[in-house]
């Protein structure tokens, strides 16, 4: 009778280590499958990397930019109202006075040649950095669409 409690409480035991095991993968497997299926957050991750490679220079890190230089990108107004604008500007390169919360542009951009995905991933960064925040994410078929 001892001999079957003894082997009834290891068999809880295994049961409950093998429980914790089972619950830890599930909870890994949850953490992975939230980061496959959340494409906007895959597509901020890359737009992070083409922000830091190709506008960094003139937008700073912190995406302010150079007062009266190179328009801010943290806090913008213009890249909030104006989303076709800002993906054309990416796209294409900008010329002409754009106005900035406020403050008048006249710069030129030049075209930094990204493809479709990259103007698509940098600006899910840009509307979700630096006090931004849209949840609508930008594709590569929406930036397709926007002609020069």
């Amino acid at each position: 009778m001892k001999r079957m409690g003894i082997i009834l409480s290891l068999l809880i035991l295994i049961t409950s280590c093998d429980q914790k095991k089972k619950d830890s993968i599930a909870i890994r497997t949850t953490e992975i499958n939230s980061l496959t299926q959340n494409p906007l957050a895959e597509s901020i991750k890359r737009g992070k990397q083409v922000y830091m490679d190709m506008c960094v220079t003139c937008h700073l890190p912190d995406g302010k930019g150079v007062e009266n230089i190179y328009p801010p990108l943290a806090n913008s107004d213009y890249l909030i109202k104006k989303q076709d604008e800002s993906i054309r500007a990416i796209k294409y390169g900008l010329q002409g006075e754009i106005v900035v919360n406020g403050v008048t542009y006249n710069q030129i951009m030049a075209s930094m040649g990204l493809y479709d995905d990259e103007v698509a991933d940098v600006m899910n960064y840009i509307n979700n950095s630096w006090g931004n925040k849209n949840d609508k994410i930008i594709t590569e078929a929406q930036v397709a669409n926007i002609k020069e």
